[in-house]
């Protein structure tokens, strides 16, 4: 078989996917999807050598017009495998790209809309984006695209979705599977590295952050982690307080609190007072002093 290696979510870093080009030399590289490049992938990719480079769309490669235009209006957009198979050195490759969102089609629910002519139709020519479909639904996944995969037949199938052995896959990738006759399903989206191994005569590889592995799950560039993971730790952490056995504790005892009078309640205290002694100033005298007798 050829010499194809996956990539999972670069998310604006190429750099570890052109050094390993340029150490193993492989026959192409599939990247899964958000890319989000900083410049053009005709930029990043000039100095490929003899390697093909393909990719799958992510929710995010449409978050912006210039993050959208440095995939889909470079030289590479020929290399889009979403919705389609291709010949990828002798290895019949399928994709499946973008994700599922409610607005369009959730499964396993009814879609709300099979294709994206049935949605511009809803939105109107207000809705459109440069005369067709909005940006952001570019990388939505619709029913008739992928009605129309599932009647192909392929080898791979790359997806940036998960199928359902991951709790937050899906088993509309498990039957599209299924329908194309596929012996290697490859997901990212969820930046996890993760080996599933068989799973009704399917080898399903979940392809982590920034990481690369051939066509046989082996790593080649170990995935990083998932910077929200990191900030999940730190919250735990600081969250966490330690517990002491033999630790002592001193409870101070509460001060008691001095019962002050209101101004509106002393002032009517005194003029009862007042009233009380004739409205005269209460004297008060001095007790007389004790006096002891010397010698008793």
């Amino acid at each position: 078989m050829s010499k194809i290696f996956i990539c999972g979510d670069p998310h604006g870093r190429f750099e570890h996917i052109v050094s390993t080009i340029d150490e193993f030399h492989p026959d192409a590289v599939v990247i899964l999807g958000d890319l989000t490049p900083e410049f053009s992938l005709d930029e990043i990719f000039k100095n490929r050598g003899n390697t093909e480079v393909f990719w799958i769309p992510g929710n995010h490669d449409t978050d912006s017009d210039l993050i959208f235009d440095r995939l889909w209006r470079s030289r590479f957009s020929s290399h889009n495998l979403h919705g389609r198979v291709l010949d990828v050195c002798s290895v019949k490759v399928a994709g499946l790209g973008g994700v599922f969102r409610g607005q369009i089609w959730m499964p396993p629910g009814r879609p709300n809309y099979v294709s994206p002519t049935s949605f511009i139709h809803k939105i109107g020519k207000s809705g459109m984006w440069r005369g067709g479909l909005p940006r952001r639904h570019r990388s939505t996944i619709f029913p008739n695209l992928y009605e129309r995969l599932g009647n192909m037949k392929a080898t791979v199938l790359v997806t940036h979705e998960a199928p359902s052995v991951h709790p937050k896959g899906f088993k509309a990738i498990d039957d599209l599977a299924n329908k194309l006759g596929v012996k290697y399903i490859f997901h990212a989206h969820q930046h996890q590295s993760r080996v599933y191994g068989q799973v009704g005569g399917v080898a399903i590889r979940g392809v982590g952050l920034r990481g690369i592995v051939d066509l046989e799950g082996n790593v080649i560039v170990p995935a990083q982690m998932d910077p929200r993971e990191l900030e999940e730790e730190v919250v735990i952490v600081k969250e966490k307080k330690p517990s002491l056995e033999n630790e002592v504790k001193f409870h101070k005892p509460p001060v008691p609190k001095k019962s002050r009078m209101s101004l509106r309640r002393k002032s009517k205290w005194l003029k009862n007072k007042r009233h009380r002694t004739g409205g005269q100033k209460p004297i008060h005298r001095s007790r007389p002093p004790v006096f002891v007798p010397e010698g008793e």
